[in-house]
């Protein structure tokens, strides 16, 4: 690891408030004994999501769709967060989402990794801003078919 990745990888555990792997670790040991589970069943949990990590960095391009359609939990937004980080000037992400940057802390009902993994991905990236009409609703109302709801 370069000089560059390690202060990064530094401030980036700051910014989250953890120093070190370690207290990484005891973060996922807290919640363990929030959600009465043992140390094992954390450690079994943790050996899991790291296979679903690197099973991840294989791919040059990764397209995650509609973030923020369903919000985060705390788990999810660390995971992600562990995601955006290693493929960090590795490989191609593309994200979509119908929600501003500003609403981010909301999705992830984390403000501070919000900052987090919005500052990795724009960082050397482009945001593409597009505005109007669903296409989905497009083709909904050349068939004439109502877009009101459906409930009613």
């Amino acid at each position: 690891m370069n000089n560059f990745s390690y202060e990064r990888l530094h401030n980036n555990l700051q910014y989250l408030k953890l120093n070190t792997v370690e207290e990484l670790l005891d973060n996922y040991l807290e919640i363990a004994a929030r959600d009465n589970k043992t140390t094992m069943e954390v450690l079994d949990y943790l050996f899991e999501q790291e296979k679903k990590l690197k099973g991840l960095m294989k791919f040059k391009v990764l397209i995650i769709d509609e973030i923020g359609y369903l919000p985060f939990d705390e788990e999810g937004a660390y995971c992600l967060f562990q995601l955006i980080s290693r493929r960090y000037e590795k490989s191609s992400t593309i994200l979509t989402s119908n929600k501003s940057y500003g609403e981010w802390g909301e999705i992830f009902k984390d403000h501070v990794i919000a900052a987090a993994v919005l500052d990795s991905l724009l960082h050397h990236s482009t945001t593409i801003n597009i505005k109007g009409e669903s296409y989905r609703l497009k083709e909904r109302k050349k068939q004439g078919l109502k877009t009101g709801n459906i409930y009613q």
